[in-house]
């Protein structure tokens, strides 16, 4: 007979594996019309954390009645975190810190996640129903991605661009989704070599399977047109050779051979896509170009330089990065200007580095080697295999940034980590926590619950005003969660007042409109803000403040088309002629205004 606290382990780790399935098949493909972006302004990654804030608080419910089971390997990462916790709290640059704290709460997010996988106590067949899950996320992932390039018409209900015909899948974007089905083929290929052969239904059916992701997955990374997922792949499937020669070696069997024979099959069929289909094709150059990552790279090596001990405060690193280059271009004889609206320097280090200083680049170093570490315990073939299945999405994180565009690249690390963790890591057992503790373990889960469903609903809100040219300010005061979008939400406001106050000729509402643009390029310089605010001065009269504004503007952004002379002038002829009359509407077309805050993505992205 099963003892009560085993029998609630088990009860616990299918419940668990219900809600990952559930996760897995359906909520991480969820699609609702957005307004484009990355993180939380993307519906399924709201719906992501919604998951994952279930599966804390069914993992953490009842922490506080035994002795909570983690690992040496998940203590060492809590130590880590602390320090990138540490610039949070510098008192001399925080004053936008508040811009870092989503990402600083999704890193504690993550490690409370971790701790509840651990309290599930997963078997060793529970733990690969873990990994099978993952693939079968990357599965539907791949089918939608196939049905994108050759089903979907002009004017889908998914308003996927078919001109385009770039297979991004849910993410959006091309790179993100040939990462995570990069990770997803190696993943097939170690889940292959490892797969019992009895009973054998249950075999072959998991062998057509994993050689239809392989194969399906070849196709698409090669449509993808994705650098960075191709890297990834090519790297991860020389990590794993290792251990395919050894298990060649040991079985003699031919499905190893024929598995790596499907991916080449795959890439051939990519290759026929390409031509076979009209879409936008990246010329070869992509391979040798660096897309100005070399430039971003190198004034970023700079930015830290000058301060290496506590950075330029978290939260800061647009206006930061923009400022420091402007200064460094006009030094710099054939200096060139830079994208616009970048808010990542495409390399996950660097960013902790500029903004953080030592500190945290010194915690991610730490959390790396405990990853080590943890792989240096397994046989060398093993060891870098399971490498060979993380590169994928660690060389996209040191070209890009797919966890602030993709929760599933985050809790697919997490589950992968786990697994290795609880397989070969070393077990702790902490003392049983006070009875208070579980109040707050439990006020997180369910509040990251309610936050996401919350935001999913203001999402479609606020969806629906920027798509309405008729809207009105009442729209924006009932959006149920204005904190998940809350510097769009202050923009449309703001953008309102401002529209208001140029058909009204309202002076007081103009200077106001100027003041909360300076304080919002201070986090979020964005060359419109800049533009809009000009006009609010120029407006209201104050015409040496507006070309103060207008010079620091051109400073920053040289190669911004709004900001040219052309275009300036144009919209002071038109606000010349401004009627009362006009709709806001058609004030907007007049100008026209800048009236829609584009995400920080950067053209090198």
């Amino acid at each position: 007979m099963m003892s009560s606290p085993l029998l609630q382990q088990e009860r616990l780790a299918r419940a668990m594996l219900v809600c990952m399935a559930f996760y897995a098949l359906f909520a991480m493909h969820l699609y609702l019309p957005h307004l484009f972006g990355i993180g939380l302004q993307l519906p399924f990654n709201q719906m992501g954390w919604l998951c994952m804030g279930v599966m804390t608080t069914l993992g953490l419910w009842h922490w506080q009645r035994r002795r909570l089971l983690t690992s040496r390997f998940w203590l060492g990462m809590l130590a880590a975190s602390t320090l990138l916790w540490v610039p949070f709290f510098y008192l001399h640059n925080n004053t936008v810190a508040g811009h870092a704290l989503p990402r600083m709460l999704a890193l504690c997010g993550g490690l409370l996640f971790y701790l509840a996988l651990q309290q599930c106590r997963f078997s060793e067949r529970g733990r690969r129903y873990l990994l099978y899950c993952l693939l079968a996320a990357v599965s539907v992932e791949i089918l939608l991605g196939l049905a994108q390039f050759f089903v979907l018409q002009p004017d889908n209900g998914f308003g996927y661009n078919t001109e385009v015909r770039s297979p991004y899948g849910i993410f959006q974007h091309r790179n993100v989704m040939a990462s995570f089905v990069a990770t997803g083929m190696i993943l097939a290929l170690y889940l292959w070599l490892h797969e019992a052969k009895s009973p054998w239904r249950a075999f072959v059916l998991k062998s057509v399977w994993f050689a239809a992701v392989l194969g399906a997955g070849g196709v698409l990374i090669v449509l993808l047109q994705s650098r960075a997922g191709q890297l990834g792949l090519l790297l991860g499937i020389l990590l794993l050779l290792p251990l395919l020669w050894q298990m060649l070696i040991k079985t003699r069997s031919k499905r190893l051979l024929l598995s790596l024979l499907l991916i080449p099959i795959g890439v051939g069929l990519g290759i026929y896509g390409l031509d076979a289909f009209e879409m936008s094709k990246r010329s070869f150059s992509i391979y040798t170009d660096a897309d100005g990552r070399f430039d971003i790279y190198a004034h970023g090596l700079r930015m830290w330089l000058d301060k290496p001990w506590f950075g330029f405060g978290y939260g800061s690193f647009e206006s930061a990065f923009y400022s420091t280059y402007a200064t460094w271009r006009e030094l710099t004889p054939g200096a060139e200007p830079l994208f616009t609206e970048m808010g990542h320097p495409h390399n996950e280090f660097l960013l902790w580095a500029i903004e953080g200083g030592i500190l945290p680049l010194l915690g991610l170093v730490v959390m790396s080697g405990l990853v080590l570490q943890l792989l240096y315990r397994l046989p060398i073939a093993q060891s870098l295999a399971w490498v060979g299945v993380l590169t994928p999405i660690f060389i996209h994180s040191q070209t890009e940034f797919p966890f602030y565009h993709s929760q599933p690249h985050w809790l697919m690390v997490l589950v992968l980590i786990y697994v290795i963790d609880a397989q070969y890591g070393q077990r702790r057992l902490l003392p049983q926590p006070p009875n208070w503790s579980r109040w707050p373990i439990r006020a997180w889960g369910i509040g990251l619950v309610l936050f996401m469903a919350t935001g999913l609903v203001a999402g479609q809100q606020l969806t629906r005003y920027a798509q309405n040219d008729q809207h009105s300010q009442a729209e924006l005061k009932h959006v149920v969660n204005p904190l998940i979008w809350y510097d769009r939400t202050a923009f449309y406001r703001h953008h309102w007042q401002l529209t208001h106050a140029l058909l009204n000729k309202d002076k007081t509402e103009l200077l106001d409109y100027a003041d909360w643009a300076r304080r919002f390029v201070i986090h979020t310089p964005r060359a419109g803000v800049y533009y809009n605010a000009y006009l609010a001065l120029g407006a209201a009269g104050q015409e040496d403040a507006a070309q103060l504004w207008l010079g620091e503007a051109r400073r920053l952004y040289p190669n911004v088309q709004l900001l040219r002379t052309a275009s300036i002038q144009r919209a002071r002829d038109h606000l010349a002629v401004i009627q009362p009359a006009m709709t806001a509407a058609e004030l907007n077309d007049a100008i026209p205004l800048y009236d829609h805050l584009r995400p920080a993505i950067g053209g090198a992205y």
